[in-house]
């Protein structure tokens, strides 16, 4: 059946919204989408994760309002083609609804009737749309990166680097840097750029950097799910593992702290039997896993004897320059004294996880002086920043974990500087475990500082708690990092000292 002529029994005020609005609603719902999209791209392109942060936020994601971006949108081939293909999938239904309104319902008013429905229900379940758009490209990704992956593969197969796998519930960026660092000349090494830690970040990273020449492929491997880290040691084939720790990040993604242990597992038991595995013995959970470690090389590190590690650190001084240390490998008794920027009792461990690798490497530990005098921390990991009129900030914002929040503040007590200044949202991923977390972090801030300002609503009640628990520091709310600074405007002075322990990702509710 042909359409009727479109213009049959309608005013010209009908026609205007039919024909122009039609247009206009597709512009107004591809920055709907784009808003969107970054989030689920926050997510990891993860559908039942981004359907939950939905459920969670209704009011943002009915309304999408924009704002500023730390992380922006990666505008990538798969993220042109969702959001393409979005636009659509919205305009198609609503297109389609007044067609058959128009056509098997008699018209007028019916058809206008079943438009501004179909309209309205595609405007505010944009986040569905954006599901279901993501679904029906499920072939079509898959090609590309199956062809992408095979063009790695093949690339990987050519240069036969020595591959180095590291990941761990925290400390993984840090430590990979580190051994880049250390293992050899830099021509040598290539490591995954930033946090790349996918499989197609890794796959990437071969496809558009891996030359002739690099005989170390350092790869860090993240995992929001079990399997995720699996996938890349099919892939990477790794000859070394690093295990860092085990812990309580990315809790609501794992459901649980076995499935985080499982997770995380799945690097060593990847490993070909002729593989090495350096684990954090002052973890306990991964020592636990080191113990039961009987087919493979197992490298043991640490600062705490009772892990019994291979490769330690003794005599550690902190001051507000950096840390000394002695390093120590039990195996051969040999030592040397080094000093580094770097502070922080994690700083240290990940220092030692470097060393066990860049050893299994060929190196001594003398030649890693140097290496280790000249390595800078990590944006926005503990990092050091000296400020104008004598201020000093601790940049710790890119996440946090409570083992490194707590670290972080051994950093901040360990500095002879007054006052003290602790910024913070509080950590969070950590499922049902993060009340508890944030009132102990909040108690332990409250004893070591001077004034602790609470950003955002999400943590404020835990964090509250746990420093008027303490009964020492001043408690400051604020809804927004701006407004926190304004704040320190009225507190900073000449050999003041701030941290920044974490900042919220875009998507997280204030």
């Amino acid at each position: 059946m042909n359409l009727p002529d479109p213009f049959y029994g309608y005013s010209t005020l009908l026609n205007i919204i039919i024909y122009v609005g039609l247009p206009l609603f597709g512009v107004l719902q591809f920055f709907r989408l784009r808003r969107a999209l970054h989030v689920f791209q926050l997510e990891g392109y993860k559908r039942p994760n981004f359907l939950a942060w939905t459920r969670a936020h209704r009011d943002r994601s009915l309304w999408m309002r924009g704002a500023s971006a730390k992380k922006p949108l990666a505008m990538t081939g798969r993220a042109w083609r969702i959001l393409v293909v979005g636009i659509v999938f919205s305009v198609l239904p609503v297109f389609g609804s007044w067609a058959l309104g128009h056509l098997f319902l008699g018209g007028w008013p019916a058809d206008v009737i079943a438009y501004c429905i179909a309209l309205g229900l595609v405007f505010f379940g944009s986040s569905y749309v954006l599901v279901l758009t993501d679904g029906a490209l499920i072939p079509v990704q898959r090609f590309v990166n199956t062809r992408y992956m095979h063009r790695a593969q093949r690339k990987l197969d050519e240069v036969k680097p020595l591959v180095i796998g590291v990941t761990g519930s925290y400390g993984k960026t840090s430590t990979k840097f580190a051994i880049e660092s250390m293992i050899a000349p830099d021509a040598e090494v290539l490591a995954t750029p930033g946090s790349y830690n996918t499989t197609m970040g890794v796959v990437r990273t071969v496809n558009e950097h891996l030359e002739a020449h690099h005989r170390y492929f350092i790869v860090e491997m993240g995992a929001k799910q079990p399997g995720d880290i699996a996938e890349i040691v099919r892939f990477t084939r790794p000859h070394i593992a690093v295990l860092t720790a085990i812990g309580p990040a990315h809790l609501e993604s794992f459901g649980s702290l076995e499935n985080v242990r499982k997770a995380k597992y799945e690097i060593i038991a990847g490993l070909a039997a002729d593989g090495v595995a350096v684990m954090n013995t002052d973890d306990s959970e991964v020592r636990a896993l080191a113990d039961d470690t009987m087919r493979l090389k197992v490298i043991r590190y640490g600062l705490e004897t009772a892990g019994r590690p291979d490769v330690t650190a003794r005599d550690v001084e902190i001051t507000p320059e950096g840390t000394s240390f002695t390093l120590l490998d039990n195996r051969s008794e040999d030592s040397v004294r080094v000093s580094t920027t770097l502070l922080g009792r994690h700083a240290i461990g990940n220092l030692v996880a470097a060393t066990a690798v860049a050893i299994e490497a060929g190196r001594s530990l003398a030649e890693l002086v140097g290496p280790m005098r000249r390595l800078q921390s990590v944006e926005h990991r503990l990092q050091i920043i000296r400020g104008a009129g004598g201020v000093t900030v601790i940049d710790d914002a890119f996440n946090s974990n409570p083992d490194g929040a707590a670290a972080a503040l051994e950093v901040v007590e360990a500095m002879p500087a007054t006052p003290k200044i602790v910024v913070t949202p509080g950590i969070i991923e950590l499922g049902e475990l993060q009340a508890e977390a944030n009132e102990q972090f909040g108690e332990h801030a409250g004893r070591v500082a001077d004034t602790l300002i609470v950003v955002a609503k999400v943590n404020r009640a835990s964090l509250v708690a746990g420093a008027e628990r303490s009964g020492r520091a001043e408690v400051v709310t604020v809804d927004t990092l701006a407004e926190a600074q304004e704040v320190m405007k009225g507190l900073l002075r000449p050999g003041a000292v701030v941290l920044f322990e974490n900042d919220l990702p875009d998507h997280y509710e204030v």
